[in-house]
């Protein structure tokens, strides 16, 4: 049981050290780009899907940020020229993110050749492994979400 329990520790702390310095890869890489992590994302989600196509809100819940570091990283990145923020018709509350030309081109600078760089990566695990890696972190996530709402009842949902 002892030598068990070590074992799923030990993996555990490996899984956790293997999400950290995943993390780290592109934080490092944002910062070497003269991005925040935050700015860096939100024009990663932009290219990914189309432009327009997401409100703060919308990247609050898609990247698991802040609304404040959301709100903070838009006033930023419009500052810089890279985005507009533009009301949607019925509602001015929400505001729809565009790239400007510069935000553009920061996209195709930046953005666009590290998801080159993971897709290369993740080819060349193979499709199957990929597959299976994809499908096992989902459903420990989703596993671990329910252990984690079981030790906060009452609290804040997740």
């Amino acid at each position: 049981m002892e030598e068990e329990r070590g074992k799923s520790y030990a993996q555990i702390t490996l899984y956790n050290q293997l999400i950290k310095e995943m993390d780290d890869l592109y934080r490092v890489y944002a910062k070497n780009c003269n991005l925040s992590e935050t700015a860096f994302w939100i024009l990663y989600c932009i290219r990914e899907r189309e432009e327009g196509a997401f409100t703060q809100r919308e990247i609050c819940g898609y990247w698991f940020y802040t609304p404040q570091t959301v709100n903070s990283a838009l006033k930023n990145m419009t500052e810089e020229g890279l985005l507009t923020l533009r009301a949607e018709e019925g509602n001015r509350k929400n505001k729809r993110i565009y790239l400007t030309e510069k935000g553009k081109e920061t996209v195709d600078r930046i953005v666009v050749p590290l998801m080159k760089a993971e897709r290369r990566a993740l080819a060349a695990v193979g499709e199957q492994e990929a597959e299976v890696f994809l499908r096992t972190m989902k459903k420990h996530t989703e596993l671990f979400r329910g252990e984690i709402v079981k030790l906060t009842e009452g609290a804040e949902p997740i």
